[in-house]
């Protein structure tokens, strides 16, 4: 990802009001699996018990891993350790980034750390080494070059995701435990590899040095270190003897894709109290399951479950029967609901439900024949499934963005959900305010409120897919239509995650470039990943599922003619304080650590208004106060 690239990362909307000008840019032989799995179970189990005794034993052929299980180091007590089958942890496992894969999961590489945070956020052009994916040892030492032993695996990249530039690549490297041990690149990506179709691969190893126990391969890519740039994504990796790459089928069935919703408005969450008085009304008629034969035809037996997080289990099964014309060929299956509804009272206020949805051949790998999915609600609304693909941001000072919803039942809207995707630059010291707006007919209408306290974007250090919440100055009741965004100080696009698995911004998302200009209808795909957040009978809102308490800050003296004093810090946490103007400038920044109370100097300021944005480095919460200097 260079220059070029970097600068179009960005949806970015411009409007002159001289030229009327506006622009969105976003940036043969049977491979019989089966027979070899039990051949080789008794074997694995063995493996996998002396791992889990704290053991060394190296893994045994055939080495497999489709990525639709975790099989990363997890501390996780939930996932056993026989699923493991790498080292490191940096590639990111999901469902959301491919297109077409050959099974449901896939491990992607890009710019992020397994944190969800750039390697190098301070240089939007820093290049590099980035994601590394190291397998456990394997035992080769019964193997020779006669055995005919391949690493197999398919690679797409881009995907929903950045493509990469012609400097970019993805690189397969052998590791022989002869001597002191050495790393050699035995493969390379071709960027001419299409963007929607993943390629197979197939690397003989015939080097005496490698036939040994200890033996190791790894994924590496080269990318843009300053955010989530230059994708690759690997699925469908084994590593096995007895292949023959020109006369090689796969015997398999899997799910492809998870669904995201069962309800029907684009909503893929909704608050619970707004959903039950009408519940009917929002439930879908049926779904759809996203399925792929990678063999010859199947009798294919399709059914679903759903789970409520009060409830038992309720199945459906034998849903759908697929009998024929299914081989070799990605199909979608279309399964009814029977007039099901999501049951519950109106006293609960929050739920959520789990659905999997599960098919039923017999194969080898019975852990992809399942895709499951939850359905959340809680108190705010959503468009989009969590997870983005993309960013989007305006390039224009003054520019408003709005997101339509619409409430049937009135209620008090507190703030927003907002997922910033960190994307070339740092703009975390950019500053917005918080809008609200009615239903102007086919666009946003009159401002709902006032708003005055500055808030900035935060991108987390703890993982992927973090919302940042961000509260309205005072609750706003609302009914019907209405829409919420913000309005930015600055020129710079602060990149919102897009998601390009839902599809709601041609018909939802509003933007204009501000001093009076109109409201523009967005043109690029995908669902914005902002969420408004309703009182909805809760008593506080949360970043997650976890309820995140946020602190409440003082302040004091206020209005000050020097000193200004920030107190209710938590001394095991680290803190930054900004000043920020009534313009939204940032005039200063410092950090405290491990203090219970900060130390602002006012002295040198003009008399006037004055915000201090106050965010801890642990947890992230953002916190923004209001002062005088007088």
């Amino acid at each position: 990802m260079k220059f070029a690239s970097v600068l179009f990362a960005f949806i970015v909307a411009s409007f002159f009001s001289t030229s009327a000008v506006a622009q969105e840019v976003e940036d043969g032989l049977r491979y019989d699996a089966v027979r070899l799995a039990k051949h080789n179970q008794e074997k694995h189990w063995h493996a996998e018990l002396l791992n889990y005794r704290g053991g060394q034993a190296s893994l045994l052929l055939p080495f497999f891993d489709d990525f639709s299980r975790t099989s990363l180091p997890t501390n996780d007590p939930t996932v056993p350790i026989g699923w493991q089958r790498w080292q490191d942890t940096s590639a990111y496992i999901n469902t959301h980034f491919p297109i077409n894969p050959p099974t449901i999961g896939v491990a992607t590489l890009d710019g992020l750390k397994n944190d969800g945070y750039p390697y190098d956020f301070t240089d939007q052009y820093a290049w590099g080494p980035a994601d590394t994916m190291t397998s456990l040892p394997i035992n080769l030492g019964s193997y020779t070059s006669g055995d005919n032993v391949y690493l197999t695996f398919q690679y797409e990249p881009g995907g929903l995701g950045n493509y990469p530039d012609d400097s970019d690549s993805l690189i397969l490297e052998f590791y022989s435990p002869f001597g002191a041990g050495q790393w050699a690149q035995v493969w390379t990506s071709d960027m001419t590899a299409p963007v929607d179709t993943f390629t197979q691969v197939f690397i003989q190893i015939t080097d005496p040095a490698y036939f040994l126990d200890g033996f190791q391969f790894r994924f590496r890519n080269f990318a843009t270190l300053s955010g989530s740039f230059d994708l690759w994504h690997i699925d469908y990796v084994l590593l096995d003897a007895g292949i023959d790459p020109n006369n090689f089928v796969f015997d398999e069935v899997s799910q492809q894709f998870p669904e995201n919703t069962l309800l029907n408005n684009g909503y893929t969450a909704m608050p619970w109290t707004h959903f039950i008085p009408n519940a009917s009304s929002y439930m879908k008629s049926s779904f759809n399951a996203k399925q792929r034969n990678l063999g010859n035809d199947e009798n294919i037996v399709t059914g679903f479950s759903i789970k409520p997080s009060n409830a038992s289990t309720q199945n459906f099964f034998s849903v759908d029967f697929n009998t024929t014309g299914n081989a070799n060929s990605s199909f979608t299956r279309n399964l009814s609901l029977n007039n099901y509804i999501y049951p519950g009272t109106l006293e609960d206020t929050c739920l959520y439900f789990d659905i999997k949805t599960f098919i039923n051949p017999t194969d080898a790998h019975l852990q992809n024949d399942t895709s499951y999915f939850r359905q959340y609600f809680y108190n705010y609304y959503a468009y989009d499934d969590g997870t983005a693909e993309r960013s989007y941001g305006l390039a224009a000072a003054g520019g408003n963005l709005a997101m339509k919803f619409r409430s049937d039942a009135p209620d008090s809207l507190l703030g927003l959900f907002i997922y910033w995707l960190p994307s070339g630059n740092d703009y975390s010291a950019e500053t917005f305010l918080l809008r609200a707006w009615g239903d102007g007919g086919t666009v946003p209408g009159s401002e709902l409120g006032e708003n005055f306290n500055y808030y900035s974007p935060h991108f987390y250090h703890h993982g992927r897919d973090y919302f940042s919440y961000y509260a309205y100055d005072n609750p706003i009741l609302v009914e019907g239509n209405f829409y919420v965004g913000y309005v930015q100080s600055n020129a710079n696009p602060m990149p919102v995650g897009n998601d390009k698995n839902t599809n709601n911004n041609p018909t939802k998302l509003y933007y204009n470039l501000g001093f009076g200009q109109s409201w523009q209808q967005s043109t690029v795909e995908g669902s914005l990943m902002i969420r408004p957040v309703f009182k909805s009978g809760k008593s506080s809102v949360w970043n997650g599922i976890a309820e995140t308490n946020v602190p409440s800050f003082t302040a004091f003296p206020n209005p000050t003619s020097d000193k200004f004093y920030v107190q209710g810090l938590n001394n095991n946490e680290d803190y930054t304080m900004e000043i920020i103007d009534a313009i939204g400038n940032r005039i200063s920044a410092e950090r405290f650590n491990h203090t219970l109370s900060a130390e602002l100097d006012f002295g040198n300021l003009s008399n006037g208004i004055y915000f201090v944005r106050v965010t801890s480095l642990q947890t992230g919460i953002t916190a923004v106060l209001k002062t005088v200097k007088q």
